[in-house]
């Protein structure tokens, strides 16, 4: 199928999207944009919503599949969905071009489920930023704006705190403090994304609370701690996430068992091995997902491990 029949088919918001054809869209050229434009206005939101959450679940499993320069174009998308989900689906794009249209829309977007996703964008350039991978007058304005952001009273909490997830990696002393200051909020999902972003910042001074949220009554803090412990990648957490690995919450058993992963050493390939022989489908599942992360990390020494990973949901 050639693309011009493809966008005829896209174009019919009566027609039911095949999966098998999303690889028309892939790697397109400028010519070809044009012709997207053409058909797009016409296109159904939830249609464009369904197409670009499935265009970034394609990109996840084949490495040959890139869209990006559809997601930049619908970027500028009338419905705030699309602009979130596309936002989503250039999570792999380090493109210092991206910069602007984040700052942008996370400075001046009506939506805050849009300004929330561009704050957790602009996360990754931080974690960048913190490798040599950016240009220093982009470091100075990525966290320029991240730190406005949370300094702004009129800001909504949701966006508020997924700028200090987002500017944790700076960890500098001002960021410090807006950590510890989201950290004894009254706001439960404040304190959430403050564990969040001591994970992020790969501070030491943080462990020690980490390691105290692990036994938190409230599954989603553990969940969050667990996380940390992944990001932060010290071994002397290995056995404290262990005792996670038959948490009564799911989603609190997989990061502590994807964290094993990501920390590595003897302890944990030990820990991921026996778990593989556990009568748990969901357990045995993440031990063998998070085998094959360490295995990878045996292999090659990555210096921007964690640096493209989005924040898992909750």
């Amino acid at each position: 199928m050639t693309l011009e029949q493809y966008l005829d088919d896209l174009a019919d918001n009566e027609r039911p999207l095949r999966n098998a054809d999303l690889m028309s869209l892939s790697d397109m050229a400028p010519e070809d944009l044009a012709l997207l434009r053409d058909v797009w206005p016409g296109i159904d939101a939830v249609r464009k919503e369904d197409l670009l959450g499935r265009l970034i679940d394609l990109s996840e499993d084949n490495l040959d599949a890139e869209f990006n320069d559809l997601f930049r174009f619908c970027l500028g998308d009338e419905n705030p969905e699309v602009r979130a989900k596309a936002i989503e689906g250039l999570w792999e794009c380090d493109g210092r071009a991206l910069l602007t249209p984040l700052i942008t829309m996370l400075r001046e977007d009506p939506s805050e489920n849009v300004r929330s996703a561009a704050a957790m964008a602009l996360g990754k350039f931080a974690a960048l930023s913190q490798i040599g991978k950016m240009l220093e007058k982009d470091v100075g304005k990525i966290k320029e704006f991240l730190m406005q952001t949370i300094q702004n009273s009129r800001e909504s909490q949701e966006v508020r705190r997924r700028a200090i997830e987002a500017v944790a990696p700076f960890n500098t002393a001002d960021v410090q403090q807006i950590i510890q200051d989201a950290y004894v909020s009254e706001q439960i999902e404040m304190r959430y994304s403050a564990v969040y972003a001591m994970g992020k910042s790969c501070d030491p001074r943080w462990l020690p609370t980490i390691l105290a949220e692990l036994r938190n009554p409230d599954p989603a803090m553990r969940y969050e701690a667990s996380n940390a412990c992944g990001a932060m990648g010290e071994e002397p957490t290995v056995p404290h996430l262990i005792a996670l690995f038959q948490d009564d919450d799911r989603q609190t058993q997989v990061s502590a068992i994807s964290a094993v992963g990501a920390i590595g050493g003897s302890l944990a390939r030990k820990a991921l091995l026996h778990c593989l022989k556990s009568s748990d489908d969901v357990a045995v599942e993440a031990a063998q997902e998070a085998l094959e992360s360490l295995e990878a990390g045996d292999e090659i020494m990555s210096f921007t491990s964690g640096v493209h990973t989005p924040r898992p949901p909750r």
